[in-house]
């Protein structure tokens, strides 16, 4: 597997942050036996012990990514309707001002043919100027490219926001390892390091909407303003 920058900060990073508990649960259950069983086959329990790793790895990167995106970003950005970049470029939004809104509105017809609803138009039909400027945007991520910020806010996002869906797993998770090292595996060592991560990972999962709509916003504000300045 190849992996670029986007995918070591974005992905891979977020997935060992979040992999605390899934370690707690191999290093003090699994791996005495999953050691034993290669050790007496094969005499490979190293290697036993980093497949094991790597793929654990592979998987909690694809599982952040999903919970992320259908637990927070389809919830709270109304399946991308409702993103920052969109918010921003609505005319009942106050975030910038009428008439540079109004110039954005007339540099995207000149450069996409998308026309933008007018102000009128908006409060009639608020979800077609959203399609429409969601459209939009999508021209313009293309156009601005990796930009000149814009590529590292886009990777604090992606780190962000796939890191959110890691800490719903490993609360997840955590609440198992409390069960099994509380009552069916007694471990006092590996109950104590359950229950911080659980206090961790739960704390993590609360503020993880507002995490995500401040490099949301950050991000759509960089977007924007490097699109306006491309000449």
């Amino acid at each position: 597997m190849k992996f670029d920058r986007y995918d070591i900060f974005a992905r891979a990073l977020p997935a060992v942050l979040a992999s605390v508990p899934f370690f707690i649960l191999h290093y003090f259950l699994f791996s005495p036996a999953l050691g034993a069983f290669w050790g007496e086959l094969l005499g490979l329990k190293v290697a036993s012990d980093v497949t094991f790793v790597f793929a654990l790895l592979f998987l909690a990167m694809q599982f952040n990514r999903i919970v992320s995106k259908e637990v927070f970003e389809k919830r709270m950005y109304g399946d991308g309707l409702k993103f920052p970049t969109t918010n921003f470029l609505l005319h009942l939004d106050s975030y910038f001002s009428s008439d540079y809104t109004q110039k954005i509105h007339n540099r995207i017809e000149s450069d996409f043919s998308i026309n933008i609803p007018t102000r009128y138009s908006e409060t009639k039909d608020e979800d077609k100027s959203r399609k429409l400027i969601a459209e939009a945007i999508s021209h313009i991520r293309v156009k601005v490219g990796k930009g000149n910020l814009l590529g590292q806010h886009n990777l604090e996002y992606g780190f962000v926001r796939n890191f959110s869906g890691g800490n719903v797993l490993a609360s997840a998770v955590s609440m198992l390892d409390i069960i099994i090292f509380k009552w069916i595996y007694p471990n006092n060592t590996a109950l104590s390091v359950s229950i911080v991560s659980f206090f961790i990972y739960f704390t993590l999962s609360l503020l993880a909407g507002k995490m995500i709509e401040s490099v949301g916003r950050s991000y759509a504000k960089v977007l924007i303003q490097e699109y306006m300045a491309l000449q």
